[in-house]
């Protein structure tokens, strides 16, 4: 258990290819970005000790919808909501923070439902919906759709339709099917980790946003964007040799994107004023 001590992000991204573990990972990018004394093996053990709890509970029950709504209610009673109060907070979103405080966004409760679930053998998957994620539990008659932020509250169809609309204007008839998909690992960690590259950026904390622009880099390096961030954030921080060494590798990698002239531009603005200081 002690091992995932001993590893990196990076490192568990790399090797854990399509059986990837939010929870896990989720785990290690807080230890490296915000909580460096943390041991990740107390949170499995926090978590596994969770699972154990509500086994008998779960098991109560028969079926699958049964038993994922057995679990969302247990882990309500047992203090586990979202944070109305504080959404923005970043606590919110690292594991360690939520297991401690009971108080999470949609995605980082979902995704410690989703791991005991797991556990408990539940059919379970996340459910990316545009600004709300919730979970699904499949069974025969179809997929039961739960919201841990609220409660673990069993969601309808038109219940999601709702929840996309409030927050994207779209009406029931602009819902997209695709929504209702499960949401891949890396996808549920992009989502977490973009989540608090947004928060950092807003409070203009930039050696943090860059900390999680460079674990969002080693989940998705197909993503040139994130270069191309990444050398933003650097030049806020007046390392210009640094910034313009990412916006060089950005315009080699996407020479036909959209924003390559400003990109080029703002480069050349960078390199003209290493070469005044030097």
């Amino acid at each position: 258990m002690t091992e995932i001590d001993h590893t990196t992000f990076t490192l568990e991204v790399q090797a854990a290819g399509e059986a990837l573990s939010p929870f896990r990972a989720g785990l290690l990018f807080a230890r490296e970005v915000a909580y460096p004394q943390l041991r990740p093996s107390d949170c499995v053990i926090q978590l596994e000790d969770l699972a154990e709890a509500a086994r008998p509970v779960v098991a109560a029950h028969r079926g699958a919808h049964a038993r994922g709504v057995a679990l969302a209610q247990f882990l309500a009673q047992a203090g586990f909501r979202g944070n109305t109060i504080d959404y923005g907070d970043p606590r919110n979103s690292y594991l360690n923070q939520v297991l401690e405080r009971g108080l999470g966004l949609p995605i980082s409760l979902s995704v410690i439902f989703l791991e005991i679930g797991r556990r408990l053998r539940l059919p379970v998957a996340g459910v990316g919906l545009p600004g709300h994620f919730i979970v699904s539990v499949g069974g025969a008659e179809g997929d039961l759709y739960l919201d841990p932020f609220f409660q673990g509250r069993t969601l309808t169809l038109d219940d999601c339709h709702e929840l996309v609309q409030a927050v994207t204007g779209k009406s029931a008839a602009g819902f997209d099917p695709r929504w209702l998909a499960p949401t891949a690992p890396r996808a549920i960690l992009a989502r977490m980790l973009a989540n608090l590259r947004n928060f950092y950026a807003s409070v203009e904390d930039w050696p943090l946003a860059v900390a999680v622009l460079e674990r969002l880099r080693s989940l998705q390096p197909e993503v040139a964007a994130y270069t191309r961030d990444l050398g933003v954030l650097h030049y806020r921080q007046g390392r210009l040799r640094q910034a313009a060494r990412l916006l060089d590798e950005y315009l080699a990698r996407e020479p036909q994107a959209a924003d390559v002239e400003t990109v080029r531009q703002g480069r050349d603005l960078m390199l003209k004023e290493l070469a005044r200081l030097n």
